[in-house]
């Protein structure tokens, strides 16, 4: 965003306001009180409940119905695992390549494509939804929202003149993206007024009677996200924070440091004998895949790649020993060559 881009952001934000026009005729819609929530949130159970009533299917039988239909697979739950994970990963390999610009920049365009088809089979998953008990429930929720909240002047508007639908979409596209709440969040001058918050000279909103919009909300949970960063032992450098692909990238390389650590203490309070807790090896039952990945977690790089050279051994031979393994027959070559050299060295 070019600068005078991000003041007018940041000022329609504060605000607390969002002006349309449409069909000549100009209203502004504002953040809800506390009993506009409540209203909109009452009027999505009635409409949840009579939907009910009538018979339309909630979205979890509407999956089921796809399902019994072949219109939603498992295949399909896997694509979107799959691309999650492709997604996870190329996001670490751009933050790896922070300093190697044309390799980056590829991971870059792979990151794109993998979105692209990741919201595609999400939107295929979906597609169906506004039709559930849910889908219905939540347009009367938002039609409620505009009902009490879209003003001319200081008098409610009364929607003769615009469709409610219409007024929603263009309402809905105004707010801001992901991308663009994060750009505002860590560039002025957002920045500067978040930075004197608490100097008492300063009010971000202008909407101090009223509930915080999404976009207040999402530019407040970044500012802190990135004041978390610059406070974190790891901090990365301005390039890494300014690029939202490497940064996510930071984010999971931080959470996956964090997971093993948290798995390695749970473990080691679980081998209370010393030679247990000593030995080269220890195998660790599990009752599920989530407490078995975690387990796995705990291995480094060297032992991972003996883990899976150990499982190609099994597969091939369908049973093995110890002396079958490499990397057994590589140890008991070193005992040895010890036992050898301890001998000839006396």
């Amino acid at each position: 965003m070019k600068q005078h881009e991000r003041e007018y952001f940041v000022s329609r934000l504060r605000s607390g306001a969002y002006t349309l026009t449409h069909n000549n005729v100009t209203v502004k819609i504002l953040t809800p009180t506390l009993e506009d929530e409540f209203c909109a949130n009452e009027s999505y159970t009635e409409a949840y409940d009579k939907a009910l009533d009538d018979e339309f299917m909630t979205e979890d039988e509407l999956l089921e119905w796809m399902r019994s239909r072949d219109l939603w697979t498992e295949e399909d739950d896997k694509k979107i695992e799959g691309l999650e994970k492709d997604l996870e990963r190329l996001r670490i390999e751009i933050f790896k390549a922070k300093n190697k610009e044309n390799l980056r920049e590829q991971i870059r365009k792979y990151i794109r494509a993998g979105e692209k088809q990741l919201k595609e089979q999400i939107n295929k998953k979906l597609e169906n939804n506004s039709n559930t008990c849910e889908g219905i429930a939540a347009i009367e929720k938002a039609f409620t929202f505009l009902k009490r909240c879209t003003f001319i002047g200081n008098e409610l508007f009364d929607f003769q003149s615009i469709e409610l639908s219409q007024v929603w979409y263009m309402y809905h596209s105004m707010l801001l993206s992901e991308k663009q709440g994060r750009e505002l969040a860590r560039t002025e001058p957002w920045r500067s007024l978040w930075m004197l918050k608490d100097s008492g000279t300063v009010n971000l909103f202008a909407n101090k009677d009223r509930e915080l919009s999404i976009d207040q909300k999402n530019i407040l949970i970044w500012s802190r996200m990135y004041d978390n960063i610059q406070e974190s032992v790891d901090c990365p450098s301005d390039d890494v924070i300014n690029d939202d692909d490497m940064l996510d990238g930071w984010f999971i390389v931080q959470r996956q440091k964090q997971e093993k650590q948290k798995a390695e203490s749970e473990i080691e309070d679980t081998l209370t004998n010393s030679k247990i807790a000593n030995s080269d090896e220890i195998f660790v039952m599990s009752d599920t895949k989530k407490d078995a990945d975690k387990v796995n977690s705990m291995n480094d790089i060297n032992a991972q790649m003996t883990k899976k050279e150990r499982m190609a051994v099994i597969q091939q031979k369908g049973d093995a020993k110890d002396l079958d393994f490499r990397d057994q027959q590589l140890r008991l070559r070193r005992q040895s060559n010890e036992q050898l050299k301890g001998k000839f060295g006396r």
